[in-house]
């Protein structure tokens, strides 16, 4: 017959153990992991990925640039259009 068993995961590996203490020893093992992450003005935040050009979404400069934009479809298409008219702007000066 099926039953229930509890399973205590590592955060951060995932291996399961039966009973809690080992879970949290291995959890302990593990070394710390930074993250860079750019945030927006709302609060929205895109995680910089290592080894992706600067200009790609997961760059510094797309993800800096993607965490100003709004996810509201409408509002995002707003946004990119006034970035392209100072983009065309700024490149007539030139």
């Amino acid at each position: 017959m099926a039953h229930i068993e509890t399973w205590y995961c590592c955060p951060v590996c995932n291996q399961a153990y039966d009973n809690e203490r080992e879970a949290m020893r291995c959890r302990n093992q593990h070394p710390i992991r930074s993250e860079l992450w750019a945030i927006g003005k709302d609060g929205k935040g895109v995680r910089i990925l290592d080894n992706w050009a600067p200009d790609s979404m997961h760059g510094i400069k797309g993800a800096l640039r993607e965490a100003d934009l709004s996810d509201n479809i409408y509002e995002r298409k707003r946004q990119l259009e006034e970035l392209e008219r100072k983009e065309n702007h700024e490149s007539d000066k030139n």
